[in-house]
């Protein structure tokens, strides 16, 4: 069973290095750009259908992905971390680094790395029984795809803070559904 995650195209929050989040965000003009280059590759993928975060930046890149041939879901758990109090501020406060860099810190009124591991890992658990020999496609964020990636494969602490999937790009991913 494939797995295809492609983290959304970008935003203006993005591209300005902004949280952004729980924030619902559209795609910038770059992002749209990106969203039709993804529309092609796409097209030479086989899967039988689109699971995606609700947020409209995913939402417009899900609907790139699928272009009108396979179904779309929206599932909750493949939303962005929720940077609480440091939503719309620069990705370059210091302060931020402390919950960025941590698994078990949350932001102030938002997540902790470990509250997206719990939600990202349970929706994989489920996808893993309910479409098992399916391929499927995923469309989340940044720290969604960080997590996914948790999923298959191990990583120590500086390889998972370190890896960022770039917005726009496609990762693919076997899941053993014989487990």
């Amino acid at each position: 069973m494939k797995i295809y995650v492609a983290r959304h195209c970008s935003t203006e929050y993005s591209e300005k290095e902004v949280y952004c989040g729980s924030t619902d965000a559209p795609l910038s003009v770059r992002g749209r750009m990106e969203a039709e280059h993804l529309s092609v590759l796409a097209e030479k993928l086989h899967f039988r259908l689109v699971i995606s975060s609700p947020l409209i930046r995913a939402r417009e890149t899900a609907i790139a992905i699928a272009g009108g041939r396979v179904p779309i879901l929206y599932d909750d758990r493949l939303k962005e971390r929720c940077f609480g109090d440091f939503e719309q501020t620069s990705c370059a406060r210091p302060d931020g680094k402390i919950c960025r860099y941590s698994f078990a810190v949350k932001y102030p009124h938002g997540e902790s790395n470990l509250q997206v591991a719990a939600r990202i890992y349970a929706f994989l658990d489920e996808l893993k029984e309910k479409y098992a020999g399916e391929d499927v496609f995923l469309v989340s964020h940044g720290s969604a795809c960080r997590i996914i990636r948790t999923y298959f494969m191990e990583l120590s602490d500086e390889e998972f803070f370190a890896y960022s999937q770039p917005n726009g790009t496609i990762e693919t991913y076997e899941m053993d559904v014989s487990r």
